[in-house]
């Protein structure tokens, strides 16, 4: 049909015009900015997965930041811990050097000397050792929480302690010092007797501490050496070290020949025999007991001003003296107990030396507990090693700020103290350590899911550049051509 009004030939012509112009515009589009979805209507659907997938991407990228910031704080804090592992090993090997008696008190002066450099140098490393300007060993940098994951509760905490010199050490308890009154007692082993009941089959310790609670099962009459060794035998679920040591210091109240028994390691008892012919020095009864040790296990050193003998047990055994004899009213052995540091109990037990009565005495030793954590003890049995009740017993703190080594006993306590600060460190440096290494596979992991979720999202989101180049050919291709046909529609008009 031939007609004036409508050019159908034109319209078609047209329409497919405009059809491969939307597409030829479409392709540019995409082409130019790399993205298949640049509005809603190219692909609803796709547009709202790949706005998720974005912030996901987004997130995982922040948090993999996060982590490595929190990876580089922790090496931070590693490195300043192990500077202070390094001055608390110095430390120690002073102690040990000035426990000797080789040195004067000069010598001892001196290694305190540098004890305390190292101790203002470890307070200076706590105080000043900071990541971004946060502090982080002085005990403000507690409970925090980095942010490793997407949501609000995918976050690590850290926390360190304070590691100054206050806060180091060691959480100790030490046993009563014990003797027996020798008024009742007229034999060697009357005394031996009277000792073993001071402690009750039921008193055993209940260790209340960071791991549990557990028990140390004590036998009636144990020694020091045995309390230790009951506690040493769960120390590795209390943690919980014991020490014993037996110590007490003799003296004479006038010059006499001097006999009594003596009782140590050995259950053989040993005889001593000493001639003192001063009051004032007590060579001779030192010299005796020194002859014995080899079954004893007893060592005697003189006073500084020699008029008295500190005997040691260094393995906690109990001590029995008994039976003094001088043959003299006058004559009289006295002894008092001391505890680990030197110190007297105050309990001057006086032997007499008539040969009578009232001439023996025993002393147990004391144990000393000593945890890096903090613990209590509670006893059984009022009849124990440590009170005169069954009430809680709660450890100090002893800290190396007060550790002196200017003494061979201050030098002896300082070790405990210190290779307790030494645990202390070695547990934050543990808890670093730990969580560099989950740091670590955080970062891993998270870099793992941003790739591949960056994956997902360049498949929905990201244009197919082969593709849109061969549909914008196909379209300028079309294009070209409907033009053509539209000059040759409006051309045919003229012949009809």
């Amino acid at each position: 049909m031939t007609s004036i009004n409508s050019d159908q030939m034109s319209a078609m012509v047209l329409a497919s015009l405009n059809k491969s112009n939307a597409t030829m515009q479409e392709s540019m589009q995409r082409l130019s900015t790399g993205k298949r979805i640049n509005q809603a209507g190219d692909d609803a659907a796709g547009l709202s997965i790949s706005a998720k997938l974005r912030a996901q991407v987004d997130s995982l990228n922040a948090a993999i930041k996060n982590s490595s910031d929190a990876l580089a704080m922790v090496s931070t804090i590693e490195g300043a811990l192990v500077e202070t592992t390094t001055i608390l090993q110095r430390m120690r090997q002073l102690a040990v050097q000035s426990s000797s008696d080789t040195n004067t008190g000069n010598d001892r002066t001196y290694l305190q000397d540098e004890v305390n450099q190292l101790i203002t140098e470890i307070n200076r490393i706590s105080s000043n050792t900071e990541f971004n300007s946060t502090k982080l060993l002085d005990g403000t940098f507690t409970d925090k929480n980095i942010q490793i994951g997407t949501a609000s509760n995918q976050v690590l905490r850290l926390g360190v302690s304070a590691t100054d010199s206050t806060k180091l050490g060691a959480y100790q308890l030490d046993s009563v010092d014990e003797s027996i009154d020798p008024s009742s007692e007229d034999t060697h082993a009357s005394a031996k007797t009277a000792l073993n009941a001071l402690f009750d089959a039921s008193a055993d310790y209940i260790v209340k501490g960071t791991f549990g609670t557990f028990t140390a099962s004590v036998d009636a009459g144990a020694d020091a050496r045995d309390v230790a060794s009951s506690f040493n035998l769960i120390s590795g679920n209390t943690g919980v070290q014991a020490t014993a040591l037996t110590r007490a210091k003799l003296t004479v109240s006038a010059a006499a020949t001097f006999s009594f028994t003596f009782e140590g390691k050995s259950t053989t008892t040993s005889q001593i025999t000493a001639t003192v012919t001063s009051t004032t020095d007590l060579t001779a009864i030192k010299d005796a007991i020194n002859a014995v040790s080899g079954s004893t296990g007893i060592s005697a050193a003189l006073t500084s001003d020699k008029s008295g003998v500190e005997i040691t047990q260094a393995e906690g055994y109990d001590v029995i003296i008994g039976d003094v004899s001088t043959g003299s009213t006058n004559a009289n052995l006295l002894v008092t107990a001391m505890d680990m540091d030197g110190n007297l109990d105050g309990s001057t037990r006086t032997l007499d030396g008539d040969a009578t009565a009232a001439d023996s005495t025993a002393v147990v030793g004391t144990v000393r507990l000593s945890s890096q954590n903090a613990y209590t003890i509670r006893p059984g049995h009022a009849d124990n090693h440590f009170s005169a009740a069954t009430a809680e017993l709660t450890a100090a703190h002893s800290s190396i700020a007060n550790i002196s080594l200017t003494t061979k006993e201050g030098a002896t306590k300082a070790m405990s103290v210190i290779d307790g600060a030494l645990l202390m460190i070695s547990s934050i440096r543990s808890s670093m350590g730990s969580a560099s290494n989950r740091l670590q596979s955080t970062i891993d992991n998270l870099s793992n899911i941003a790739v591949n979720a960056q994956k997902s999202l360049s498949t929905i989101e990201d244009a197919n550049f082969a593709e849109e180049t061969a549909k914008l050919t196909k379209a300028q291709i079309l294009a070209q051509a409907a033009t053509s046909m539209l000059a040759q529609a409006n051309k045919a008009k003229e012949t009809m």
